[in-house]
């Protein structure tokens, strides 16, 4: 999580007009609009471009800022989903159907921009440490309460985090029958259906 200090420490430093200004972004990205340099970003919220040079230092960064403020926002709604149910299994289905919402049609509208962005990676790379962290831990829970069988929760957890991101790969991304929202739900279930203890 250290490797993300510099995301965070800038978006706690960031004031009212400035967060409006990610949301009225976050808009722009949600209807598939793109814009070509800061100024004529600048043009298109008809604000200063300073104010965008207050948010981030180039056009690089500022995607990369406003999609991490997505997944994070993703994020808590995944949690608020997990924390809603009573058990260790049921909280990791939980979760997971929504973090894998991550790679279906709406959130791929803010992703897609990152493809081409060689700081995106380190970005990407916390979110998805982040989301196996709190699946192992769920699978760890899970096996002390005898919920699951007696497996490696780390490289499950490894597996099933990481499942969004390998489909959506362009290499991979052709060969799927079914979106990679889809294709990680249906993998999902099976890997989990898996690891369930049979009930006697």
């Amino acid at each position: 999580m250290g490797s993300q200090a510099p995301l965070l420490k800038k978006s706690l430093s960031l004031g009212k007009r400035h967060l409006e200004v990610m949301d009225e972004l976050e808009s722009m990205l949600d209807q598939g609009k793109s814009f070509s340099t800061m100024s004529d970003l600048a043009k298109q919220l008809k604000i200063s471009l300073r104010t965008l040079y207050e948010i981030a230092p180039s056009k690089e960064e500022l995607i990369v800022t406003t999609v991490d403020r997505v997944l994070k926002k993703h994020g808590k709604i995944a949690m608020d989903a997990m924390n809603a149910q009573s058990t260790p299994i049921r909280k990791l289905e939980s979760f997971l159907a929504v973090a894998n919402q991550a790679v279906g049609p709406r959130l791929e509208r803010f992703t897609q921009p990152l493809n081409n962005l060689n700081s995106s990676k380190q970005m990407v790379d916390y979110h998805e440490q982040y989301i196996t962290m709190i699946i192992k831990n769920l699978l760890d829970e899970a096996k002390t309460d005898n919920e699951i069988k007696d497996i490696d929760t780390q490289a499950t957890a490894l597996l099933l985090g990481g499942l969004g991101r390998y489909f959506l790969s362009k290499k991979h991304l052709k060969d799927l029958k079914q979106t990679p929202e889809e294709t990680s739900n249906f993998l999902t279930e099976i890997l989990i259906n898996g690891i369930k203890m049979e009930k006697s």
